[in-house]
């Protein structure tokens, strides 16, 4: 797209809807494929951290061996079984293969591994491999007795890892041109954050209606909820295929000339090494503060997670309720999000970079302040809490870190991407090529992976959740602070940045 053809838009329809009447039907219907795709990932989000929170002889401390001892090899199993793929069939076949299979094991799931889980988890060897290891391996020993539940979690991470990652963004980016890219991907994010809002009311209501005995014992009530909600998400994946099988008979062909010129331009970006990523961040004082930033959220959102999701555990006996519970805040988060992605621009151009860039850091350390107060003042708090709040002090440390989960990945859906993105463009282009490859595979390998050994390391030392909670705040504490005094750093560079580029006669975003 053009330069001129850009122009063409009025103020309010460059904000609103920048799409030309020809790229109608194909920017609505990547919307609604990613629509139906996020869905699903809302309801599995909940249902996976459900069943292995209040699975026999597990917890949250569970969580960090499976992201470790499971995700890990998982994604690199995943990546290889699409790469095999691709070598024998085309893209296109390569989706209806992966979503087919993953429905399918969540059919299993759901009626066969579920229904018959006290026969085929491994409980006599959970039994003696908790009688010669010690207490702080009972994450590790839940993760392999409960190995039905195991496998759910990893399948259903994995659909955010493949089917959204790989399989969509993929296809958005071969049918994409830069230009279009610019205007409508904004529009297409929009469309993901609704998505927590539909996903959460629908398995709200679902979670109260008919019943599946077939399968599943009529009393067994958490059982038929999980029938209930894996058939939603047969449902939405099969409209997924459907839409995708009519976008490329409908749209694509008629969009093959454009995308011969369009992604001619697009490079790709090479996948750098953790230390090959912190050599090429350290040679520039622009970089560090910046991957600060992306390593502060991808660590503390980790490390409060699982704390957050030992309280639910204790907090809620019933499953039932614990789902209900997290369907809200997933409800909370698109609603959130929605508004802070329509919000953004408005903040970044009147209000300034680092004040958008500031907000996730504050809401965190804002809301773990109140959830560490009662957690560890809870005793004290006791007659404050149930005499001027009507509840008790672990009621409110759920509902703080309820609050800080939901704020912060309303936050991170859409002010901390954003303003994350927006800090790469006064660089130039190779230190943006390599600087965002660099910055994106810290973030993501140290950060998920680092916080994970961090807990086990704990857990294993200690004996539990519980008592490795007052350094895992620590160490939270700490990260904020340092994330928080690099958004200011990286909002002075910004500024200069950006004035060098005025004098280009390039409009300035301003950061203060």
């Amino acid at each position: 797209m053009t330069e001129k053809n850009e122009k063409q838009f009025g103020l309010l329809r460059s904000i609103f809807w920048p799409v030309h009447r020809a790229e109608v039907k194909k920017v609505l219907s990547m919307v609604f494929l990613l629509f139906f795709l996020c869905v699903c990932y809302s309801v599995l989000r909940n249902l996976k951290d459900t069943i292995i929170l209040t699975a026999k002889h597990s917890g949250a401390e569970v969580i960090p061996f499976i992201k470790v001892w499971g995700m890990l090899p998982a994604s690199f199993l995943a990546a290889w079984v699409y790469t095999r793929l691709r070598r024998y069939f085309k893209k296109e076949s390569v989706f209806y293969i992966l979503v087919t299979a993953f429905v399918s094991y969540f059919l299993v799931f759901a009626f066969l591994l579920y229904p018959n889980r006290d026969s085929l988890h491994l409980e006599t060897f959970g039994n003696w491999l908790a009688s010669i290891l010690p207490q702080g391996f009972q994450g590790l020993i839940a993760l392999i007795r409960n190995w039905t539940f195991t496998s759910f979690y990893i399948i259903s991470e994995l659909w955010a890892v493949l089917v959204l990652s790989v399989l969509y963004w993929g296809f958005a980016n071969d049918i994409t041109g830069v230009g279009e890219a610019k205007r409508t991907y904004g529009i297409l994010n929009i469309g993901s954050n609704l998505a927590p809002v539909f996903g959460g009311t629908l398995a709200l209501a679902l979670t109260n209606s008919l019943s599946f005995s077939l399968f599943s014992s009529s009393s067994d009530h958490w059982g038929n909820t999980i029938c209930k909600l894996v058939l939603l998400i047969t449902v939405l994946a099969v409209a997924a295929m459907l839409l995708y099988f009519w976008i490329n008979r409908t749209l694509i062909r008629d969009d093959g000339a454009n995308e011969a010129v369009e992604t001619g331009g697009k490079g790709e970006k090479k996948k750098l090494s953790i230390r090959e990523s912190i050599r090429y961040i350290a040679r520039s004082n622009y970089l560090v503060p910046l991957a600060v930033i992306v390593l502060g959220y991808n660590i503390s959102i980790n490390l409060t997670d699982v704390l957050w999701k030992e309280q639910l555990k204790r907090f809620f006996a019933d499953p039932h309720d614990m789902l209900v519970h997290m369907n809200m805040i997933t409800v909370g988060i698109g609603i959130f999000a929605t508004m802070g992605g329509v919000l953004f621009s408005i903040m970044v151009t009147r209000i300034g970079w680092t004040f958008t860039a500031l907000l996730t850091p504050v809401v965190m350390t804002t809301m773990a302040i109140g959830f560490f107060t009662f957690l560890f003042c809870g005793d004290m708090l006791t007659t404050v809490s149930a005499t001027l709040l009507g509840v008790t002090p672990l009621a409110m440390t759920v509902y703080f870190g309820s609050m800080q989960n939901c704020l912060s990945k309303a936050s991170k859906y859409s002010v901390f991407d954003a303003s994350k993105e927006l800090a790469f463009l006064p660089l130039d282009p190779e230190s943006k090529l390599k600087g965002k490859a660099a910055i994106d595979g810290l973030g993501s390998s140290l950060g998920k992976s680092g916080s994970s050994l961090t807990y086990q390391c704990l857990i294993i030392i200690l004996g539990s959740v519980a008592l490795s909670t007052p350094y895992i705040a620590a160490v939270l504490f700490i990260v904020l602070i340092a994330w928080t005094y690099s958004a200011f750093a990286l909002g002075k560079q910004f500024t200069r940045l950006n004035a060098e580029e005025s004098r280009n006669k390039t409009v300035p975003i301003s950061s203060n």
